[in-house]
């Protein structure tokens, strides 16, 4: 994820996991790179070979419930990726108001924008 979205949130979230891990996390980056080169790469000739992108072709080839679930697997990480961003955009807009306008206010702020 840190090589995909080379973003504030992300990068923060490295330096403190590399502060408390060390270099014992160093095998699971090497592994993570590896397995997201190779997936890219597999979609990739998926779409060469067939001229459709993953989404059609699970779309076609999987039953609905599955369809479902793939979906629903989907949104639960994208709001995994995502609510880092949107919890340090609310620290960030109350430390810069001085604590005027608080932490609800600020993931709804963030959650609008």
């Amino acid at each position: 994820m840190s090589i995909a979205f080379l973003d504030p949130g992300n990068l923060e979230r490295d330096l403190q996991s590399g502060a408390i891990a060390g270099y014992s996390l160093l095998w699971l980056l090497m592994w993570a790179t590896i397995m997201g080169l190779l997936i890219q790469l597999l979609s990739a000739r998926l779409g060469v070979a067939t001229g459709k992108h993953l989404a059609e072709l699970c779309r076609d080839e999987y039953p609905k419930w599955a369809r479902y679930l793939l979906w629903i697997m989907a949104e639960l990480a994208l709001i995994g990726a995502d609510i880092q961003e949107v919890i340090g955009s609310a620290i960030a807009i109350q430390i810069l108001s001085h604590g005027y306008l608080p932490l609800w206010a600020g993931v709804l702020i963030t959650a609008i924008d």
